[in-house]
C-alpha cells in the first residue's frame, strides 16, 4: 500500500506537560511500543553512504510486522513522504529479510525503540514518544489529506504551537540518521 504522509517532528522538553495538554484537549487513540529495525545495503554501510530512500524499515508493533520504504522530501521543516508498506506474518518477515540479504546484501543497520501515546487532535495524528537513546519527540501528521501541501504545512506548525512547542524544536533529520550517530 502507498501512502502520502505530511509530518512534522520536534523535540519535547517537558513530556508530562505535552501529555497533559493532549489528554485534556485531544481524543486518546492508543498507547504503543514500536520496535523498528532499519536495513541497508552492506556496502553502503561500509562506505558510510546511507541514503534513507534506500533503507527498509521493519516495524514490530502489537505482534504485527510491517515493512516500509520511503521517498522523503522536506518543505519548510516538514517531511513529505511517499511510503510503501506491506504487512506480513512473522514467518514471512524472516523470509523477506533473508531474501533481501541474498538478493541485495541488506543487513541490519540501526534499531529504534519507541514508546508513547497517540491522539487525534484537529484531524491530525499526534504521537508523543520516548525514543531510546534519542529522547522525547512529538510527531504530528496528516495522511492522504486533500488540502494543499502549503495548507497542511501551515496547519502542522500551528498545531505544534498550540501544543506549546516552539518551531526551534523541529528536527528535520530522519531518526535513522540521528541513531546512526550514536
Amino acid at each position: 500500500m502507498t501512502n502520502s504522509e505530511i509530518e512534522i517532528k520536534a523535540y519535547i522538553k517537558d513530556f508530562e506537560s505535552v501529555l497533559n495538554f493532549l489528554k485534556n484537549n485531544a481524543k486518546f487513540k492508543k498507547k504503543y511500543f514500536k520496535k523498528d529495525i532499519y536495513y541497508a545495503r552492506e556496502e553502503s554501510i561500509k562506505k558510510g553512504n546511507i541514503k534513507t530512500s534506500n533503507c527498509i524499515r521493519l516495524r514490530v508493533e502489537h505482534g504485527g510486522y510491517t515493512f516500509c520504504s520511503k521517498d522523503r522530501t522536506l518543505i519548510d521543516g516538514v517531511e513529505v513522504n511517499e511510503e510503501r508498506e506491506i504487512k506480513v506474518s512473522k514467518k514471512k518477515a524472516r523470509f523477506i529479510i533473508n531474501f533481501l540479504y541474498k538478493l541485495q546484501k541488506y543487513v541490519e543497520y540501526v534499531r529504534k525503540g519507541k514508546k508513547g501515546y497517540a491522539f487525534i487532535y484537529k484531524n491530525a495524528l499526534v504521537e508523543i514518544s520516548r525514543i531510546k537513546n534519542l529522547g522525547d519527540f512529538i510527531e504530528i501528521e496528516f495522511l492522504n489529506s486533500d488540502k494543499s501541501l502549503e495548507n497542511q504545512v501551515s496547519e502542522l506548525k500551528s498545531i505544534l504551537k498550540e501544543i506549546g512547542i516552539d518551531e526551534n524544536s523541529i528536527e528535520t533529520k530522519p531518526y535513522i540518521e540521528l541513531l546512526s550517530k550514536r
